[in-house]
C-alpha cells in the first residue's frame, strides 16, 4: 500500500495519526482534538470509507490493546481493536462502537462467545454455539459449519475389493466412473486413508 509524504504529513499534523510498526496499525495518539470522523481518515489512507458496509472485517484473535483513544479521536474507548480494510488489509486501532458504525453490530457479543468456546481452526471466527448466530456444533468443536461442510472424498479402489469398503460408505459414481466417500472430513474412516485420491475435494 503506497501512501504519499504529503497525505502522512496531513495525518500526523491534523490528526496526529500515524501507522505503528509494533501494532502493525494505524493508530491515533493524544493532542489532537477529534473529529470523530473514521471514515475521512481512513479515506485518505486506503482510498475508501471504512466505515461503507462491505468494506471491513475484524482481528477476532488480535481482538485487544492498551489504549483509550479510537482512531476517530474520541478518547473514551477502554479496549481498542484491529478494524481492517478489506482491499488493502490496512489496520485501525478503534473502538467498539466504530466496530458496530462499520458493519460489525455483534463485535462484542461474538468476542464473549469466542473466549467461552474459542475460534474457528480454519477462519479464526468466533465459535458461537446457540441462537439465531449459531455458527458450529458440538460434534465438531474446533470449526464453524462453513469450514466444516460434507466433501466428497474420490477413492482408488478395485473392481475386486469394491465389496470390502461399502461397509464404510463407499459409493461409485458411474459419471465419472470413481468411487468415493462423502461426508464431514473429521469422519472419514482410517481405513480408507491409503486409497485416497490426491486432487480430491479434500485432502485427508
Amino acid at each position: 500500500m503506497n501512501i504519499s509524504k504529503e497525505i502522512i504529513i496531513f495525518l500526523k499534523e491534523q490528526y496526529n495519526v500515524e501507522f505503528n510498526n509494533l501494532k502493525n496499525a494505524w493508530i491515533r495518539g493524544k493532542g489532537v482534538k477529534g473529529d470523530y470522523d473514521l471514515g475521512k481518515i481512513t479515506e485518505l489512507i486506503t482510498g475508501e470509507n471504512i466505515l461503507t458496509i462491505g468494506e471491513s472485517y475484524v482481528k477476532y484473535k488480535e481482538y485487544s490493546s492498551k489504549g483509550n483513544i479510537c482512531i476517530c479521536g474520541c478518547s473514551l474507548c477502554h479496549t481498542l481493536y484491529e478494524l481492517c480494510h478489506i482491499k488493502t488489509n490496512a489496520c485501525f486501532l478503534v473502538g467498539s462502537e466504530c466496530i458496530k458504525k462499520a458493519g460489525h453490530p455483534n463485535f462484542i457479543n461474538d468476542l464473549k462467545c469466542g473466549k467461552k468456546n474459542g475460534f474457528c481452526e480454519s477462519c479464526e471466527i468466533p465459535l458461537v454455539r446457540q441462537g439465531k448466530r449459531k455458527n458450529s456444533q458440538k460434534d465438531f468443536p474446533n470449526v464453524c459449519m462453513n469450514c466444516n461442510k460434507p466433501v466428497d472424498i474420490y477413492l482408488n479402489i478395485s473392481f475386486e475389493n469394491k465389496n470390502e469398503y461399502k461397509k464404510y460408505g463407499t459409493k461409485w459414481n458411474p459419471d465419472i466412473k470413481k468411487w468415493y466417500w462423502s461426508g464431514y472430513k473429521d469422519y472419514f474412516p482410517q481405513e480408507l486413508i491409503p486409497l485416497r485420491r490426491y486432487g480430491s475435494n479434500l485432502n485427508v
